[in-house]
């Protein structure tokens, strides 16, 4: 689906421009475009950056009241709804019980 959206305005650059391309020209730029997509990092909807200075503490010593709006801390081993919501914060722990990692959703 991507794909057929960044063909589609690589088509319609190459229409506007005054200079003719060829096909090898348009897959060239169009894989040029989705290689910068790919690599592009995806924002940070959670906060997450803002926290990176909970790895490695113990989750005990956590202030759940500092962290933002609707975060949850997953013990190690615990079921959880497995629902997406971009801007939650997932703090993570291992099974020694500190923050293993944090992601988004």
């Amino acid at each position: 689906m991507m794909r057929l959206v960044i063909a589609g305005l690589v088509l319609l650059a190459a229409a506007c421009s005054s200079q003719p391309q060829t096909y090898r020209d348009l897959e060239r730029v169009a894989n040029e475009q989705q290689r910068e997509a790919i690599s592009r990092p995806p924002p940070d909807t959670c906060q997450m950056a803002a926290n990176r200075s909970l790895i490695g503490r113990d989750g005990a010593s956590i202030d759940q009241s500092a962290l933002p709006a609707g975060a949850r801390v997953i013990c190690h081993n615990c079921p959880v709804t497995l629902d997406y919501r971009a801007e939650r914060l997932n703090v993570d722990l291992g099974a020694d019980g500190k923050v293993a990692r944090l992601h988004c959703g």
